[in-house]
């Protein structure tokens, strides 16, 4: 055998070996502490649930062409999550578990509060992570079956929109177009 094989076989088994006490390590610790290594995983933290703050404000275009028309502005909230793998609910068309939805008319700018009881507590369990929230604003549709508003979408857990407030800034269609 020449030197470069017999180097290259004491490298190899040099590799192996420490692989090898690494892995008797890992078990070593395993057995002194009780866990096994691959479930030293914290746990999740609990669902966080919380009342909602939602300012919606039109810029002036757009607050005089609703007041106008007689035309309302139409703020509709969904509260969801994503499946958990043992979910029996079906997700709805985002894939997600729906825990909740209320829709709410403004006659313009203004706030919305939505109190915790409209996530549904019972469902929780359905999800995987941290419940999300999802507003969706557009005008109501009543002087015209064409929405009029470019209105910034929110999407976010629960847990944060609860504690920053949802701003939801909107203006007309064609102001967003630049016409």
């Amino acid at each position: 055998m020449n030197t470069k094989t017999l180097a290259l076989c004491l490298l190899l088994g040099l590799v192996a070996s420490g692989c090898a006490r690494r892995e008797a390590d890992d078990d070593a610790i395993a057995e002194e502490t009780g866990i096994p290594a691959a479930q030293e995983q914290a746990p999740a933290p609990p669902k966080e649930v919380a009342a909602l703050k939602v300012e919606v404000t039109l810029s002036p275009a757009a607050e005089q062409k609703l007041k106008a028309s007689g035309e309302s502005v139409r703020v509709e909230v969904v509260y969801g999550g994503d499946p958990a793998p043992e979910a029996t609910l079906t997700p709805n068309e985002l894939g997600m578990i729906e825990l909740g939805k209320k829709v709410f008319e403004l006659d313009g700018s203004g706030v919305v509060e939505v109190p915790e009881s409209a996530v549904d507590r019972s469902r929780l369990d359905q999800i995987v992570g941290q419940p999300q929230v999802m507003v969706n604003t557009t005008s109501g549709r009543k002087s015209t079956p064409e929405n009029l508003l470019a209105c910034a979408f929110y999407w976010d857990t629960l847990g944060t929109a609860g504690h920053d407030g949802i701003a939801v800034p909107c203006k007309l269609l064609t102001e967003a177009k630049g016409g």
